[in-house]
């Protein structure tokens, strides 16, 4: 028998309304006018309940971006083929996001900065996701769900901030197209 929590229960609105204030500030602020204790102003809540729950701003930020774990269910019942187009299509998405946007710079800074944060967030997040990839693959398919996944994320990242004007749809598909030999 665990012994039970000490403290109070913790408040899960807090939560959701400093995460959804964070993410207005972002595309208000940018990443270097957002603050700890703006957000906790903002949320109305004190300064150390957003630090027992979040050790910095990075972690914060993430969190307000893409929650703690990642969200499977667009892959339920999906093939390899599948796979890729929905981590190209997610990609695309959730770096099109104005909040991510915002966030980018300045998290990139932090996530180069933080091995434990950076790697932490790989793991995560990549982790669930290739393991779906996997199943009945062969002696490569960890490492190919890995590759398609980097691919597609960093295609979405670099042309979302560098190559904007050729961001288009049929440039979108080519990626596409391309990723998709991994699956056969």
């Amino acid at each position: 028998m665990s012994a039970a929590p000490t403290g109070r229960p913790r408040d899960p609105r807090i939560d959701s309304e400093v995460l959804a204030v964070t993410r207005e500030m972002l595309v208000r602020d940018g990443w270097d006018g957002l603050s700890m204790r703006a957000i906790a102003a903002r949320a109305g809540v004190g300064r150390a309940a957003l630090t027992r729950r979040w050790p910095s701003k990075a972690h914060l930020v993430l969190d307000a971006l893409l929650g703690s774990a990642p969200d499977l269910s667009p892959y339920d019942g999906i093939d390899r083929k599948g796979w890729i187009e929905w981590v190209v299509a997610g990609s695309n998405e959730l770096f099109s996001r104005p909040e991510v946007r915002a966030a980018l710079p300045g998290l990139l800074a932090a996530l180069r900065d933080h091995e434990d944060l950076r790697n932490a967030l790989w793991r995560t997040f990549s982790g669930p996701s290739t393991a779906l990839f996997t199943e009945d693959g062969g002696e490569d398919a960890e490492l190919d769900a890995r590759a398609a996944l980097v691919m597609a994320a960093g295609t979405a990242l670099f042309t979302g901030l560098i190559a904007a004007e050729d961001d288009t749809p049929a440039l979108r598909e080519r990626i596409l197209h391309l990723l998709l030999t991994i699956a056969e």
